[in-house]
């Protein structure tokens, strides 16, 4: 028997390094996909909830204040009740206390909206305009005054809320 005939013969056998670059590829894309895994799976942080909600808190808040009519008003107030039932079940005490009182800041402006917008005279127009001006103010001094005596926690509310009302 010839070599030629015996090598013709033989099964041929993978490289050693195909075998381990297979392998290293395997062991790469099960660690990425137990990345993912975890990253999608991990819970969110108390800081991370505290912006998500800030951040509904500041939409329906930007809604309010660009509403064009009474149903407008009343659709951002029920997202606000929405963001403040949210919150409360997220959030410590504090957070909740502080969306209570943008709640009634809001229930105030969108008062003096629908007030605005509804009546025929000139004076109460003015009235109320004034009325949802400084229910405006509130709301921003008391974001501002909850912003600079807070944790990480209460911090990431406040940024949620100023991106929120920003709409981004």
């Amino acid at each position: 028997m010839s070599t030629t005939s015996y090598a013709a013969q033989a099964p041929a056998r993978p490289s050693g390094r195909l075998t381990l670059l297979g392998r290293m590829a395997a062991g790469a894309l099960l660690a990425a996909a137990l990345v993912a895994l975890a990253v999608a799976l991990w819970p969110a942080s108390e800081a991370d909830k505290a912006r998500a909600d800030g951040e509904q808190v500041g939409e329906a808040v930007a809604a309010l204040y660009s509403a064009d009519s009474a149903d407008d008003v009343d659709a951002a107030l029920a997202d606000l009740q929405t963001a403040a039932v949210d919150t409360r079940d997220h959030a410590g005490d504090a957070v909740a206390t502080q969306v209570a009182d943008q709640e009634d800041a809001l229930a105030r402006a969108a008062d003096g909206f629908v007030g605005s917008v509804t009546t025929d005279s000139e004076w109460d127009a003015e009235l109320y305009q004034a009325e949802l001006d400084i229910a405006v103010d509130d709301l921003e001094s008391q974001a501002s005054e909850f912003q600079t005596q807070a944790p990480e926690v209460h911090q990431a509310f406040w940024e949620g809320y100023e991106d929120g009302l920003a709409g981004e």
